[in-house]
């Protein structure tokens, strides 16, 4: 295959995915209200949730090439080193994001005590699912439920290779996982309003098992290589578009839903993860499967050439600014001064009736460099020697 200086434009997903997280987290740290006076406002509530999922598919879908490359084979050694490889991958990184949270943020939680032991063990252990110290440790809620997809990620790929046979079987087995994580999802909402036994997130967001489609959907279209003829061919960026419209939509959505008086976030939680999949599948198969090109090693003169390589070296970092950024928003937060955003606001002669989103806009504008920054770091710190060099 043909060596290019072009961006994977899986990376590129993966950036639209973060920042759709990153944009509606702001809101929630910013002590201001963004939608006052700027009739657009909806357009920045963005859906985090969604930014999740898509997340979710990439993964299966980056863990099927491995077995479907040969990188992890269907045998009991082969497995367990996929099981080491993910430990290895994951552990340095969120441990780090437990340990400095128990230092800096919540220094409590180190408190010799048998309730503060059982917290520590579930995030170390990964049975931590938002239900103590949500704001400080939420995210950590991410790694739970990745880690139990990593677990079975080999059972997965393993029926998906006996009954993947013809491309045909293929179509049939995704339409029947996307049919059945609707139809499960759908149970759950009926089940929850008779028995008001929990609340969405708990019930339905944040299990594994309600995930599971998502993950092995991804997992599925990695399989679809199988069934690829030639050298693939020119990308259609329709399911680029479909992407944004639909996230656009979901913003709306969700705005409307929290501030416009009609309830429409049904449609979000149950029906949506469904069609997140259907149009990711579609990007995926469209920019990777039928990809007609080997992108050229990153370096600083590829980027020069080509600064939409940039979203390149985001796959680096991705889980470092996804962990952290929450924390960083958080902790600005605990230290906005109102005094300073106003003096930029005036510097910049932002309308007074306009000040609320500027300085909403400002504060995320700040957060997300700091993140970045942070993440970079991390990565510079923690890469392989031979990276390094």
């Amino acid at each position: 295959m043909e060596e290019k200086n072009k961006v994977d434009m899986l990376n590129f997903l993966r950036f639209i995915a973060f920042m759709v997280i990153f944009l509606l987290h702001s809101k929630i740290f910013i002590p201001v209200n963004w939608n006052e006076n700027f009739k657009y406002a909806w357009l920045l509530y963005t859906p985090a949730w969604a930014g999740t999922w898509i997340f979710f598919i990439l993964s299966g879908y980056g863990i099927g090439c491995g077995f479907y490359s040969g990188k992890y084979e269907l045998s009991l050694k082969g497995i367990l080193r996929f099981y080491a490889k993910r430990i290895v991958s994951v552990l340095p990184i969120y441990y780090l994001f437990i340990v400095a949270i128990s230092i800096f943020i919540a220094p409590e939680i180190l408190i010799p005590s048998r309730e503060h032991i059982a917290y520590l063990l579930k995030l170390l252990l990964f049975d931590y699912q938002a239900e103590f110290y949500a704001t400080e440790f939420g995210l950590a809620w991410y790694m739970t439920t990745l880690m139990r997809l990593y677990l079975v990620a080999p059972i997965g790929y393993l029926l998906i290779n006996k009954l993947a046979k013809t491309k045909k079987t293929m179509y049939i087995l995704l339409l029947t996982i996307i049919v059945i994580g609707l139809g499960a999802r759908c149970f759950m909402k009926y089940y929850i309003s008779l028995t008001n036994c929990c609340d969405w997130s708990s019930g339905v967001y944040t299990p594994f098992y309600f995930n599971l489609d998502l993950f092995f959907a991804g997992m599925l279209i990695s399989y679809s290589r199988k069934f690829v003829r030639g050298g693939g061919r020119r990308p259609r960026f329709a399911p680029l578009f479909a992407m944004l419209i639909l996230i656009i939509v979901n913003s709306y959505i969700y705005y409307i839903s929290i501030y416009g008086g009609r309830n429409y976030l049904y449609l979000y939680m149950y029906v949506f993860p469904s069609i997140y999949i259907i149009v990711t599948c579609l990007y995926i198969y469209n920019f990777e499967v039928n990809k007609n090109f080997k992108p050229t090693v990153l370096s600083i003169h590829e980027l020069k050439e080509n600064p939409m390589r940039i979203f390149d070296y985001f796959q680096k970092i991705q889980f470092s600014v996804y962990l952290f950024h929450s924390i960083i928003l958080y902790q600005l937060a605990k230290v906005y001064n109102y005094e300073f955003y106003e003096k930029v606001c005036i510097l910049l002669k932002v309308p007074l009736d306009k000040y609320n989103f500027a300085i909403g806009c400002l504060f995320t504008l700040i957060a997300f460099s700091v993140s970045m920054i942070w993440a970079i770091v991390l990565y510079k710190y923690s890469k392989p020697e031979k990276e390094r060099k």
